[in-house]
């Protein structure tokens, strides 16, 4: 970056974070980005460099916001309930109005995954750390004596990171608003069939 920034950052990013939620970054011109942050062009790429440079900055704002927020919600010491609270809240956001439909972080790693570069880094990266974070859960829950001794918890962690990109992808695709929170109930009701089964 050159020049010292005369504008709010945080304004700045979360008016740019919501114009590429709302298209996605290739639809997402760089006068849309004009019209939602209130820069012309050359402010914003004197300030971040290039259109990707700054959707990846929004992606790691997006995390710092939102994903920071959701992964809070597993430190309840008890499993089941921490991962319910988790999804709960995560449905609670996908229906605020005041947000765009999806969630960013999967839009992104439908868009780059894979591709290299900045954006796709941030976007692997994102999603590590929610896949860890569940991983983490899980270890505890073992330590803890909620879950038996030999859970799979890579298995475990992979399917709660897959059920938060797939309730995404639902709640900005399918007409059915409820949907999300059916298939939440339905992934609560199979975890606790597994801890079951393992009692």
């Amino acid at each position: 970056m050159s020049g010292r920034k005369q504008f709010d950052e945080a304004e700045v990013l979360d008016a740019a974070m919501t114009a590429f939620w709302r298209e996605g970054y290739e639809a997402t011109s760089v006068s849309d980005l004009e019209s939602a942050t209130g820069l012309n062009k050359s402010s914003l790429y004197n300030a971040y460099g290039s259109k990707e440079a700054l959707y990846t900055r929004c992606l790691e704002r997006f995390g710092e916001l939102h994903g920071q927020r959701l992964v809070e919600q597993l430190d309840q010491p008890d499993f089941a309930q921490s991962i319910e609270a988790f999804f709960v809240r995560l449905a609670d956001r996908l229906e605020d109005h005041s947000l765009p439909d999806g969630c960013l972080a999967t839009m992104a790693a439908m868009e780059f995954g894979g591709k290299g570069g900045e954006a796709s880094k941030r976007a692997e990266v994102n999603l590590e750390a929610m896949r860890q974070a569940f991983h983490t859960r899980c270890r505890q829950a073992i330590k803890d004596g909620q879950l038996a001794d030999d859970t799979d918890c890579e298995a475990v962690a992979a399917m709660l990171l897959a059920m938060t990109r797939g309730i995404a992808v639902l709640n900005r695709g399918h007409p059915d608003r409820q949907i999300v929170r059916t298939a939440i109930r339905g992934m609560l009701s199979g975890l606790a069939q597994i801890d079951r089964l393992h009692s």
